[in-house]
């Protein structure tokens, strides 16, 4: 199974949970960018397994291996293939959920739609572990986008009664600003 996301940048994620590996593809990126793979490391930490309590116990190393797309650190203008190998599966554990789905997932939405034949093994391919994927293409972008000055952001403005501080969301510098005028 896999998932196709945009049209200039062009995201297709696959796999599943307790396959062998779970991976993407991104074609759109020009030949020539930079990218800081220790950067885009430290970005794929933060959303890495098993940190707190209200993770996954399951401990995954999130450690993308570049099939293609790039020579050293700089694209080529191919297509960004890069793959993260499971090394934590337990999926014995999960024999129960064709017959009781776990609330909060999309087991029994998948079955419905997918048969008897779908892959339930930790979530399968809606697992939250195929964010992975969806975090390589991102942290790239991101870093691309960094060296134009263009910063993407985004907060929870509310849970509930609960109220985070509003905040600019344009700060442009006085030389900015001219540049946009001329």
């Amino acid at each position: 199974m896999e998932n196709t996301y945009g049209l200039n940048l062009k995201l297709k994620i696959y796999g599943g949970s307790h396959d062998e590996k779970i991976g993407m593809t991104l074609s759109g990126i020009p030949a020539g960018e930079f990218v800081d793979f220790e950067a885009l490391a430290a970005f794929m930490a933060r959303r890495a397994p098993g940190k707190d309590a209200f993770s996954t116990k399951r401990k995954e190393p999130d450690e993308p291996v570049f099939l293609s797309g790039f020579d050293g650190n700089v694209t080529n203008g191919d297509m960004i293939e890069a793959v993260i190998y499971n090394k934590n599966q337990h999926s014995s554990d999960y024999s129960s959920l064709y017959d009781i789905p776990r609330p909060s997932h999309a087991d029994f939405a998948a079955r419905m739609k997918y048969g008897d034949k779908v892959d339930l093994r930790g979530g399968g391919h809606f697992s939250g572990r195929l964010t992975a994927p969806m975090c390589i293409a991102g942290g790239i972008c991101l870093q691309i986008l960094a060296r134009k000055n263009i910063q993407i952001a985004a907060h929870i403005s509310s849970v509930g009664k609960i109220n985070d501080e509003s905040f600019d969301k344009v700060k442009l510098s006085v030389a900015e600003l001219d540049a946009l005028r001329s």
